[in-house]
């Protein structure tokens, strides 16, 4: 599952939890975790993987503030500096 360019970032964390909801059994809050960070490309993986969320809503925080500061110039954007594979 990847994130759409349209949505905002807790639209898809919803989303990607409704999905994550249905598996059987159900998946501990630490595999959410790691699963989540892992659908992000740079920069969001880098910062969300040095992160230590205990829960998958402080992740949802996290990526939100990753979002914000590229945003502002505080974090480059690869896309922009043509460094995004």
């Amino acid at each position: 599952m990847e994130k759409n360019n349209k949505e905002s970032i807790r639209e898809y964390a919803r989303r990607w939890s409704e999905v994550a909801a249905q598996v059987n059994p159900p998946m501990l809050e630490k595999e959410m975790i790691s699963l989540f960070f892992n659908t992000f490309k740079a920069p969001y993986f880098e910062y969300l993987v040095r992160s230590s969320a205990q829960h998958f809503t402080d992740l949802t925080v996290i990526a939100e503030r990753i979002k914000q500061a590229i945003g502002i110039g505080k974090i480059a954007d690869p896309i922009e500096n043509n460094d995004f594979g």
